[in-house]
């Protein structure tokens, strides 16, 4: 009988003490989000496009390549292009993607390269 009274003495202060924390206000904090991709040193090269990426599937890899394959292109033509937007760019393509499951990043990259990839390109960039 003792055991019996002591157990539930035990219960009800942990869940007196687990209200306790609700009833100060204090807001449980989100879980972390993903960590910051990789920031290369400038200029940017298609390993660097690569790299940012991380450990995503290669669909991945090759949608980042064809972003810098498109920005080098830009280049050959004389066309204004940044190399740190590039950068910026991917790595946010990076954080959006680590916060999705492998396939969802992966059907999402195949649909972004699939779009770039009816994208003409000009015969400078051959």
């Amino acid at each position: 009988m003792k055991l019996t009274v002591a157990v539930a003495a035990v219960v009800a202060s942990l869940g007196l003490a687990a209200c306790d924390e609700f009833a100060t206000g204090r807001e449980i904090p989100p879980p972390p989000g993903p960590p910051a991709p990789p920031s290369p040193d400038l200029p940017m090269t298609a390993a660097k496009a690569r790299l940012i990426m991380g450990a995503l599937s290669t669909t991945c890899m090759e949608l980042a390549t064809l972003k810098y394959d498109i920005h080098a292109c830009e280049l050959k033509q004389g066309k204004p292009a940044s190399d740190e937007a590039l950068r910026t760019g991917l790595r946010d393509l990076r954080w959006n993607l680590d916060k999705l499951t492998p396939d969802e990043a992966s059907a999402q990259c195949a649909a972004q390269t699939n779009e770039l990839r009816k994208t003409p390109r000009p015969p400078a960039c051959w």
